[in-house]
């Protein structure tokens, strides 16, 4: 009797456990969840990029879904609030149970609930975040995709440095985003000889202001300034350390690298570089891969996607390639096999052949230096590395 028992106990936990596996799991549907900043000071990311998802989403429903299942998305707004994440990903994790999370904005709120939401057996597909912090240590149930700030951050200042730049600066969000913008300068300064961090500053996601800042810079002598910042921070900040007069040459990583803050009125922005995963492409220049994408977008939003929708897009594209790999018995272990057989996966926008295996979590490693030119992102070259 014991040994039947212990038998019974053994299946009930089998039960328990592919239970678990399959949350957000139908015969006929595949249930994601996203929290994002559809409201605040990264609204423009989360905005977009969940649109463009869905409109990629959409494409595979009307085609009959994946395997026979039709992809739903339960979009949820953490207005870039680590506090307001943290409930949000309880009630996508707890009541809708979801499958997945997909293209979850921000560096500190994926930190802040990787753990539960793994401990619960539930995969991260593509954060929209390329930090360092949250794509290591590699993790079985976590894909993500592009370089990380820090490798864009050490690449475009080895580079600066080069050409005989010796005073950096950083104007760094007050995140485990702007902390690794600050790491990647502080440990490629020490690279060079004769060349000296010699001013940073701080703020709030949500500050709006940065005159002193840029005084401050102004008085220690940048030559070269990094910003650690996202949309408005980075396009105020520009703005402010032109009209002081500074002349310093300002990079950006990938979250400040989009076509609102280069297209922005009055040319304010004229200048800047960014390090990022890809270029940045443009609806009427781009590949007749990308068109229906575009036409679609506009059709639906009344405006072009931008960088933040093409790499939402993106991630949606490599979850409908992970789901058809997997094949019709979806579990979590044959979506994971699914998004590691990914094998150079054309992007729609003619940029990267994307790239997975069993031990690169990752995906292609590529980082593009951009300029503004007349009020348009330009690539100034890329390295894969």
């Amino acid at each position: 009797m014991q040994k039947l028992n212990n038998i019974t106990a053994g299946l009930a936990c089998l039960a328990l456990s592919a239970g678990v596996m399959a949350q957000g799991v139908t015969d006929d549907e595949v249930v994601l969840g996203t929290s994002t900043a559809l409201s605040g000071p990264a609204a423009l990311w989360g905005v977009a990029a969940s649109q463009a998802a869905q409109i990629r989403f959409d494409m595979a429903n009307e085609n009959g879904g994946v395997h026979g299942r039709q992809i739903r998305v339960v979009l949820e707004d953490h207005q870039y609030q680590v506090p307001i994440h943290v409930k949000a990903m309880n009630k996508l994790l707890n009541l809708d149970k979801v499958f997945a999370t997909f293209n979850v904005l921000g560096t500190p709120m994926n930190l802040a609930t990787a753990d539960t939401q793994f401990a619960q057996n539930v995969p991260m597909l593509f954060p929209m975040t390329t930090a360092k912090s949250v794509q290591e240590p590699e993790n079985d149930l976590k894909i993500t995709f592009g370089s990380s700030y820090y490798n864009q951050i050490r690449f475009a200042v080895g580079n600066f440095l080069a050409t005989g730049k010796t005073s950096a600066c950083v104007m760094y969000q007050d995140t485990a985003y702007g902390a690794e913008v600050l790491e990647a300068v502080t440990d490629e300064v020490a690279e060079h000889s004769g060349v000296s961090l010699v001013s940073s500053f701080a703020h709030k996601p949500t500050d709006t202001e940065f005159v002193g800042a840029m005084v401050g810079f102004k008085g220690a002598g940048c030559d070269l300034i990094v910003f650690g910042t996202i949309i408005r921070d980075t396009i105020t900040g520009y703005a402010t350390a032109r009209k002081l007069g500074i002349t310093a040459d300002v990079v950006v990583t990938q979250a400040g690298f989009d076509t609102m803050v280069a297209g922005f009125p009055g040319g304010i922005t004229e200048g800047l570089y960014a390090a990022s995963v890809g270029e940045a492409v443009y609806c009427d220049s781009a590949p007749a891969s990308a068109q229906a994408f575009c036409d679609a977008y506009k059709a639906k939003h009344g405006t072009d996607p931008g960088i933040s929708g093409q790499l939402g897009y993106t991630a949606a594209d490599l979850v409908v390639a992970g789901l058809e790999n997997a094949g019709a018995d979806l579990t979590v272990d044959s979506l994971m096999d699914g998004l590691e057989a990914i094998s150079n996966h054309q992007d729609t926008f003619g940029r990267i052949g994307w790239s997975y295996g069993a031990d690169d979590h990752r995906g292609t490693q590529v980082v593009v230096i951009s300029q503004v030119q007349g009020g348009k992102w330009v690539s100034l070259g890329q390295v894969t590395l």
